[in-house]
């Protein structure tokens, strides 16, 4: 059985290693590739976003309330709360007639001062700047639509949650889905890595209008999806139209990748102690041992390959890189 890993390196030696659970899909519906046991079940975290953001399609609600592909995009964010994404959100909660304090995600600092962007830090952040915004506005969009109960849009029996639930079994092809609470309190599913490379897959393929539209929408607004120096972004830059990215809390993982031969392929990893350090590492990891990536896209990720570890006193002192063991 292939192991995938990610070593962490201190000077000459391995101080560290993380081990990634890994399953890789093709168009014919084939498992091509895995690593440990991807039967192992995990929670999807925010690699759910797009199918949960489905829904907008599958209910008829995009159509009905002509809603922005810019929104669609931030409905499957996990942003980094800078400007660009406060004004798409703002303008899509202005859109239908709600504001900031209708959201149950809880308030959250802006992601994006985690990865050097220098914006103005304030006292304090509501809801709006939480990473999964996007995702609870669409949610609304589509209670406020069907004229649907707004203020308990998370209760699992909730008309909104409950048409999530159907999708999310319908792409995993799977029924009757554990569920639990997300970090931003909304319903998360527990499925297994081969049930998350298989949704990928559906995005990837294109299976219905939703998914044909979502991997359009999210290719086209990689910024939307992330933004500054994060990773879901850059892949998606260097390589457009080709693929997607979606990361989840806990080393999740997901990608759909469209060759131009016409090969499809739907990726998901779950590092196993949960560090997403290294969950982008290890993407570019398998997409380097399938060929999937040209020479010029692996040069623009060059830094994802291999991540110098630096001191406080900026003193390059490791790096991580990443391996499969056959």
């Amino acid at each position: 059985m292939a192991k995938l890993i990610a070593r962490v390196w201190r000077g000459n030696y391995i101080e560290s290693v993380h081990e990634a659970i890994a399953s890789v899909y093709d168009e014919t519906g084939k498992e091509i590739f895995c690593t440990g046991d991807p039967s192992q079940k995990s929670f999807l975290r925010s690699s759910a976003k797009p199918f949960q953001a489905a829904t907008l399609y599958t209910s008829g609600v995009a159509e009905k309330l002509q809603l922005k592909p810019e929104w669609i995009a931030m409905a499957c964010a996990s942003h980094n709360g800078e400007p660009i994404h406060l004004q798409q959100l703002s303008a899509f909660l202005a859109h239908i007639d709600l504001d900031e304090s209708f959201l149950k995600c809880g308030p959250q600092a802006p992601m994006a001062f985690n990865y050097g962007w220098k914006g103005e830090r304030l006292k304090e952040y509501g809801p709006l700047t939480n990473n999964c915004s996007g995702k609870h506005t669409a949610m609304l969009a589509i209670a406020k639509a069907l004229k649907l109960p707004l203020d308990n849009y998370l209760d699992y029996d909730h008309p909104v949650q409950q048409a999530i639930i159907k999708n999310i079994e319908k792409y995993g092809e799977i029924h009757d889905i554990p569920l639990a609470r997300d970090g931003c309190s909304a319903p998360v599913f527990y499925v297994s890595v081969s049930v998350m490379a298989k949704m990928y897959l559906h995005l990837a393929m294109g299976s219905d209008e939703a998914m044909r539209q979502l991997f359009q929408i999210m290719s086209r607004f990689p910024y939307l999806i992330a933004g500054y120096g994060r990773f879901d972004t850059q892949l998606m830059e260097a390589a457009p139209g080709k693929l997607l990215t979606k990361v989840g809390a806990e080393g999740v993982q997901g990608c759909a990748v469209r060759m131009p031969d016409g090969r499809r392929f739907g990726i998901n990893l779950k590092v196993r102690d949960g560090n997403n350090r290294v969950s982008g590492l290890l993407l570019i990891t398998i997409l380097k041992q399938l060929k999937l990536l040209s020479d010029a896209e692996l040069l623009r990720l060059q830094k994802w390959q291999i991540i110098p570890l630096k001191n406080h006193a900026g003193l390059t002192v490791g790096k991580i890189d990443g391996q499969i063991i056959e």
